[in-house]
């Protein structure tokens, strides 16, 4: 038998990782491959050319059809071939891909339980300390929002919700004036695929020296930072686009608080940075 070339190795461990990234052992995996080499062949030949033993490929070629990506001919039981990658795999890649995107959410929603609960343990040493003002229902909350807008001379950084980014939406016109003043607005939120959603995201952009994040969807929680002096914390009641809700906030004058909730955010928007170009590496197809 005909040695491979090197060349021809490294490419057989491509293929080979590729298919172990969608749940194929070892075995399986040389077999599919021989299979697409070999064409309808044998069990026996296939671990041949796979250079599987023999003892283990009955099983890895039996496990290839259960998965569909082999299948016997209908003039012989005994000849097995392996099904178009494109047919079979591409399933596997969206399952995986899928699987994927289920990991980073919980993860980044794990670091964000982290993170919040070191915030709230710091806060706490902080209380004695730091004057708390309590405004309910939305209408109050929001107007305090604007005011800390209108008066913001450097920096908002915020953390929201898609809902929340429609509403902050609505008050573009201040933060465009500020914004013309020197001000620039760092924005963190999670999505919608609606036209109302794409709209407020076009308006939000308009504004200058503005950055806007998408992160997974988190909790019905908003929090705003100003100047590295302020923080808001809001808790929506419910998280939708309507004016009228039962919105709690909680304003606190502390530039230790500002600074931890800024590292947060931006603590969340690299874990998630991390995570997608990670995904997006694994989706990546074969070189």
């Amino acid at each position: 038998m005909q040695s491979s070339s090197p060349s021809e190795d490294k490419s057989d461990e491509s293929y080979l990782g590729a298919l172990a990234s969608l749940g194929l052992s070892q075995y399986e995996s040389k077999c599919f491959l021989a299979a697409l080499q070999t064409g309808p062949a044998t069990i026996n030949q296939i671990g041949i050319v796979a250079g599987v033993p023999r003892t283990k490929v009955y099983g890895a070629v039996r496990k290839l059809v259960e998965r569909g990506l082999m299948d016997q001919t209908e003039d012989d039981s005994k000849i097995f071939f392996a099904r178009s990658p494109k047919d079979v795999l591409i399933p596997l890649l969206d399952k995986e891909q899928k699987r994927i995107k289920q990991g980073i959410d919980a993860l980044t929603e794990l670091e964000v339980m982290h993170q919040s609960m070191d915030l709230l343990k710091r806060v706490e040493t902080l209380r004695s300390r730091v004057k708390v003002f309590r405004y309910h229902p939305r209408s109050m909350v929001t107007r305090k929002m604007k005011e800390l807008f209108s008066n913001c001379k450097k920096k908002v950084v915020i953390l929201t919700t898609a809902n929340g980014l429609i509403r902050l939406s609505k008050m573009s016109d201040i933060l465009f004036e500020r914004s013309r003043l020197g001000m620039t607005m760092q924005v963190f939120s999670s999505t919608r695929d609606e036209p109302v959603f794409a709209t407020a995201v076009q308006n939000l952009n308009e504004i200058e020296n503005s950055t806007i994040s998408f992160l997974p969807s988190a909790a019905a929680l908003e929090v705003i930072a100003v100047d590295g002096q302020y923080v808001l914390f809001c808790d929506l009641r419910p998280d939708d686009l309507r004016d009228e809700g039962e919105d709690v906030g909680f304003l606190m004058h502390s530039p230790e608080l500002a600074e931890m909730m800024e590292s947060l955010v931006s603590v969340i928007a690299m874990i998630h940075g991390e995570l997608s170009r990670s995904k997006a590496v694994k989706e990546a197809p074969p070189q």
